[in-house]
């Protein structure tokens, strides 16, 4: 039996890297091929089950090092805990990228967006420092805080910065209360970190409130399911049928589409916003147009409309104007606080003629 621990041992030593990387990669698999919606049971629970496993791999790879077990697998706990402890923070920091990236327009919150793609990266560079104290801690608070941003609205059916504080608060608490956990098994460790970890968390959180009220974080759980600019859209009971100039395969690449306008013509554009169930709240369409004589965005005109969450296509809605001068136009599909979900860039070139249109039933 000790010989086959200790060859065990051996093979854990050998293979630490590539199982390392084999942990990270697992964890970002299993979320692509499961997560979906940040409102449904399984997704929730998936996540949770992460925190479960972090918690309890924390907890026993202190105890370890405490020397507090000395049974005949505790020379193998340093080299396959911090694997378990890997594959966690890979399936949540994936998760949250990929949810936080549908949920905002990269344009608007490529910081926040960097930052998790940094954490995920992170977990695999970084992965010696999980077993530090402080580092863990201050890890599993970044990504509580994370899942409490879009847990707590789906929670309670509702979005707006009361709640963003509240789900801060109540990752806060969580954590002092596995702190506390810790505590209860480890002692003099906990106690050890105390400021280190005081000032850590304290950071992490004034941090997250700062991108926040800076606009910077996605206004998850809101996501945007589709945007378009036409000549013309129309509600037919359960469908929108738009009119729209023919393009050619290639004109998704381009930055600004071009939309050929005769003077007085109207411009729509159109957006379908995702939304948990039961959560209701205004959407804006932001018109905006650069001016070249002072070389910036002028804001134009915002155009409010409440959108009901639970579709899976998203809550649609458009919005118009007439009489747009010619050039670079931006329409921004914000939250009322100025969040952007999404965004549509168009150049408005006046013509004599009106354009071939072609139908299309959204």
């Amino acid at each position: 039996m000790r010989e086959k621990i200790r060859s065990i041992h051996t093979w854990l030593q050998v293979h630490e890297r590539h199982l390392s990387s084999l942990a990270l990669l697992g964890g970002f698999i299993l979320d692509a091929f499961t997560l979906r919606r940040v409102d449904l049971p399984f997704e929730n629970i998936l996540i949770i089950s992460y925190f479960l496993l972090l918690m309890v791999g924390i907890v026993i790879l202190h105890v370890a090092d405490a020397k507090k077990y000395k049974g005949p697998l505790a020379a193998q706990i340093p080299h396959v805990i911090p694997l378990a402890i890997q594959f966690a923070f890979g399936g949540l920091f994936s998760g949250f990228t990929i949810f936080y990236f549908r949920s905002g327009s990269i344009v608007a919150s490529w910081p926040f967006i960097f930052i998790l793609v940094a954490l995920l990266l992170g977990n695999e560079l970084l992965r010696r420092h999980y077993a530090r104290m402080v580092f863990q801690i201050s890890t599993f608070f970044t990504a509580l805080f994370f899942f409490t941003i879009f847990f707590i609205p789906v929670l309670i059916s509702r979005m707006d910065s009361l709640v963003f504080v509240l789900s801060g608060l109540i990752a806060l608490v969580l954590t002092m209360i596995f702190i506390g956990i810790l505590y209860y098994f480890v002692p003099d460790q906990v106690m050890k970190s105390r400021k280190p970890l005081t000032y850590s968390i304290i950071s992490i959180f004034v941090c997250v409130n700062v991108l926040y009220f800076l606009n910077v974080i996605p206004p998850i759980p809101l996501s945007l399911k589709n945007v378009g600019v036409y000549h013309s859209v129309a509600k037919q009971g359960d469908t929108y049928v738009v009119l729209e100039e023919e393009h050619s395969q290639f004109d998704w690449l381009e930055f600004f589409r071009d939309v050929h306008v005769v003077k007085g013509d109207l411009v729509y554009v159109y957006s379908a916003v995702f939304a948990p169930t039961d959560i209701s709240t205004e959407i804006v369409h932001h018109w905006r147009y650069f001016d070249k004589s002072i070389d910036r965005w002028v804001s134009v005109n915002k155009i409010p409309y409440t959108i009901f969450g639970g579709s899976d296509r998203g809550h649609r809605g458009y919005s118009w104007k007439t009489n747009l001068a010619p050039g670079d136009w931006s329409v921004d599909v914000e939250t009322t606080r100025g969040q952007v979900v999404g965004r549509i860039l168009f150049e408005v070139i006046y013509t004599d003629e009106t354009p071939k249109l072609i139908e299309k039933i959204l």
